[in-house]
């Protein structure tokens, strides 16, 4: 009896390592997009578009990565509190966009047609893309959106509740 007991828990201290390793560690594309982030309507120019609010550190760490897409006017608003300098990469991205910097209630520039790495890239090798002067916000909305819509520098931008 005591042979079988070892035996059976010699296999349980065993295969627990091997039942561990079986459990799959999702990569961050296969992992549920966290819930909950607040959403709001704002216009650019004379477009309403509706954004996902990027306003804590690990919301806008993820941005727009690991999804396939956005839908038709929608994007992502980057919430500063304060006015800095911007770079963003590509990391975790599968589509380009048109990065739109935003200060003073008026875009002030954009890195359009952003596209992602290869695959492979380090993450020491990847583009960034910088506001090269000091924004409160960013907004990412698919590429070729500023261009389609005859949007650049100096288009207004209304941010509703979230103006200071």
């Amino acid at each position: 009896m005591r042979v079988w007991l070892a035996t059976m828990l010699a296999i349980l201290v065993l295969a627990q390592p091997m039942a561990m390793a079986a459990e799959p560690t999702l990569p961050p594309w296969r992992r549920e997009l966290p819930e909950g982030r607040s959403r709001q309507t704002i216009t650019v120019g004379t477009t309403e578009v509706q954004v996902d609010l990027a306003i804590t550190p690990e919301e806008q760490t993820l941005g727009l990565g690991y999804r396939n897409g956005l839908d038709d006017g929608s994007g992502m608003l980057f919430v500063g509190t304060v006015s800095r300098t911007r770079t963003f990469w590509m990391k975790g991205m599968r589509f380009c966009l048109d990065i739109i910097w935003i200060e003073d209630g008026k875009i002030v520039g954009a890195a359009e047609n952003a596209c992602p790495d290869p695959d492979g890239t380090s993450d020491g090798n990847r583009a960034t893309f910088s506001s090269g002067m000091p924004v409160t916000h960013v907004l990412e909305m698919p590429a070729g959106w500023m261009a389609a819509n005859g949007y650049g520098p100096g288009t207004p931008v209304d941010l509703g509740d979230l103006e200071p």
